[in-house]
């Protein structure tokens, strides 16, 4: 037994040193570069010290920037410092094994800034969220939270908890005192909604009548369509009554995926029509909605490939989130008078829609409402309009002119960011907020900003032309934005 063991350990011995040259020649041959190819710093914020894989001990390295206004790097330790706002590149050349590597570090250096970061921008009455906060570049902070109307929401600054008392509008602030940087959120509080109705039991000793294509129920003694028995149907024609009971409304996902429908009648009796009603019905090319429909629920016509028209009817009044998400062929649409709330992600992904109308009677645009409508050309805004939330256009890449109307108060972070084809903006002059609102719109060269503006996102104008240029008011706030910012800027 003894003798087995040491031959046991004279064989693992033999194996380790068999292992270790092996080792160390995969690891001289290891290609050496950085941890990281990209870096975002900010303008008195903390330096940072180039990681290094695979770097061998004798390696030697040589670090330059290409642009030391923005960013500089010592040669050896390749520490990166941010000077100003900008983008620079770091070139790393490591020699190591008679070998040259070359890696490179896109730095990006921004302005510090601070952001709410979790924040609901919609709340009926008696709901609660816990708000969230963050600071960007910041070393020495004191946070403070504020609610603009108290009557309309409270907040506890210390849990953060916003809890909805009436409704209204509220702005929330999130500001460093030391910096006096601010960022802020427009929150709409509405009305407790009325509850679903039920369905009224039908007495056992009447038998509801059948529908040879439709299921339904009976509901405050209407019939709402619940689905269609035939999967394959490529036309329908919804009946006015079935039975004695008048049909009113289209249930949630009733003719969802329903992939070779292509024509739908419906009668005016119809009031609502539910979530997913028509969902991935991808053979749908057009459709007429009732006058009378009042109510159209949540991603109703998402993915309706190729849905190229559609009139919504003027007594329309609320509109499902994702309602037309990637509707890939609609070319126009009208929002109706009616309509005080156009929800987030209601157009995204539309990339044929150049033609949107707006009505008088619109107050919100919400997050990521016309996302990625890359054929969408110019927009005329109505008065009624007061607050466009984030990235509501963001990528709308064919976007090249945009007519705000007098009346609106607030331009969330991102509203039109990436619209690479704005020139010039002029902004409202009842503007108080405008967020980081039209970072990478890189033809962007002139914005006249109003004195009535309280306060603008440090990102406001990150990734602008190079010859932008400010039109503000002496000693307004967006004045001294433009001299931190070090943005060129004439005065009116």
């Amino acid at each position: 037994m003894k003798n087995k063991l040491k031959l046991f350990f004279v064989l693992l011995l033999t194996v380790v040193m068999v292992a270790q040259p092996f080792a160390a020649v995969e690891a001289a041959t290891a290609t050496p570069t950085t941890t990281v190819t990209k870096k975002t710093l900010y303008v008195g914020g903390d330096n940072y010290k180039i990681q290094f894989k695979n770097l061998a001990a004798n390696a030697t390295i040589k670090c330059v920037s290409s642009d030391k206004k923005v960013a500089t790097v010592t040669a050896t330790t390749g520490v990166i410092k941010p000077v100003a706002k900008g983008k620079a590149t770091i070139t790393v050349t490591i020699t190591q094994s008679k070998k040259t590597y070359t890696s490179k570090i896109a730095v990006t250096v921004m302005n510090p800034y601070v952001k709410i970061t979790t924040a609901a921008t919609t709340m009926n009455v008696g709901d609660t969220q816990t708000l969230a906060g963050k600071t960007y570049g910041l070393k020495q902070t004191k946070i403070a939270w504020s609610v603009s109307d108290k009557s309309v929401a409270s907040l506890n600054t210390k849990t953060r908890v916003l809890t909805a008392l009436k409704a209204g509008t509220v702005k929330v602030t999130f500001k460093d005192t030391v910096s006096k940087k601010s960022h802020s959120v427009t929150i709409t509080v509405k009305a407790a909604p009325t509850p679903t109705p039920t369905p009224v039991p039908v007495s056992s000793t009447e038998d509801l009548p059948e529908h040879e294509l439709f299921g339904y129920d009976v509901v405050d003694g209407k019939a709402v369509i619940t689905e269609v028995y035939d999967s394959a149907v490529t036309s329908v024609t919804i009946p006015n009554k079935i039975g004695k009971y008048t049909v009113a409304a289209i249930d949630d996902g009733a003719f969802e995926a329903l992939y070779d429908l292509k024509t739908v009648k419906m009668p005016s009796t119809i009031t609502r029509i539910g979530d997913s009603a028509f969902g991935s019905c991808e053979s749908l090319t057009s459709i007429t909605i009732p006058s009378g429909v009042t109510e159209i629920g949540d991603n109703a016509f998402e993915y309706c490939t190729s849905l190229t028209k559609l009139t919504l009817p003027e007594k329309l009044k609320e509109m499902g989130t994702n309602m037309f998400e990637g509707c890939e062929k609609l070319a126009s649409i009208t929002i109706p008078a009616g309509v005080e709330e156009l929800p987030d992600s209601t157009f995204i992904g539309c990339t044929a829609l150049k033609t949107v109308t707006f009505a008088e009677g619109l107050k919100l645009i919400d997050d990521n409402a016309f996302e990625g409508c890359t054929s969408l050309t110019s927009l005329t805004f109505p008065k009624s309009l007061d607050t466009i939330n984030g990235y509501a256009f963001l990528d709308c890449e064919s976007l090249a002119k945009v007519t705000f109307a007098s009346g609106l108060e607030t331009i969330e972070d991102g509203a039109f960011e990436n619209c690479v084809s704005l020139t010039s903006i002029t902004l409202p002059g009842t503007l108080t907020y405008l967020g980081s609102s039209f970072s990478g719109c890189t033809k962007l060269s002139s914005v006249t900003i109003p004195k009535s503006v309280e306060d603008i996102g440090s990102g406001a104008f990150d990734d602008c032309s190079a010859s932008l240029k400010l039109k503000v008011k002496k000693n307004s706030y967006a004045y001294e934005y433009a001299v931190d910012e070090e943005i060129p800027y004439t005065t009116y």
